[in-house]
């Protein structure tokens, strides 16, 4: 029986690399001339266990929710102070508005430019960024997504202590 190469970077198709665990290849990919450090096995990852899927999904739902109704109340809120109507389409846009405000400083934690929360004005494609960037928060201290090149020194790989060869990394504590 042949060997599995160990959990690593591997060159794929069209100038990507693609990450392997091990036991199977994940989603990950990368551009084939990024520098990636290598994982850290050494160095033990930061206090504490990722949470799980279904902890994240609940959290993020919870979360959702709570912003999206905050968000559309002090909408209503704010409206009525200024003696306009509190319903219809500046209820809405304002809404819109004060969850991509919520939204703009998490999101730079957690892989996002600051112009990308301009794409949480965009009706329904919103709704997604939002739990998108709420998944990646409640995932924090740790990171399950590739950071981008300018803030890779905040972070580094190091091994998933339940899942053996995934991806996972952790911030850089300074």
């Amino acid at each position: 029986m042949t060997e599995s190469p160990p959990a690593g970077w591997y060159p794929g198709a069209d100038d990507y690399q693609r990450y392997w665990t091990g036991t199977r290849w994940s989603e990950h990919m990368t551009r084939a001339d990024r520098v990636l450090p290598s994982p850290d096995t050494s160095a033990p990852a930061t206090s504490g266990t990722p949470r799980s899927v279904l902890v994240r999904t609940l959290l993020t739902v919870a979360a959702i929710g709570t912003l999206l109704i905050l968000a559309n109340r002090a909408a209503e809120f704010v409206l009525a102070a200024l003696s306009l109507p509190t319903r219809g389409y500046l209820r809405d846009w304002g809404a819109l508005g004060l969850l991509a405000l919520t939204l703009l400083l998490p999101a730079t934690r957690v892989g996002y430019r600051k112009r990308d929360f301009l794409l949480l004005m965009v009706p329904f494609y919103n709704y997604f960024l939002a739990c998108r960037i709420i998944w990646r928060i409640t995932y924090l201290p740790f990171a399950d997504w590739l950071p981008r090149d300018e803030d890779a020194a905040n972070w580094r790989q190091v091994p998933h202590p339940t899942l053996p060869g995934e991806l996972l990394y952790a911030r850089v504590r300074r």
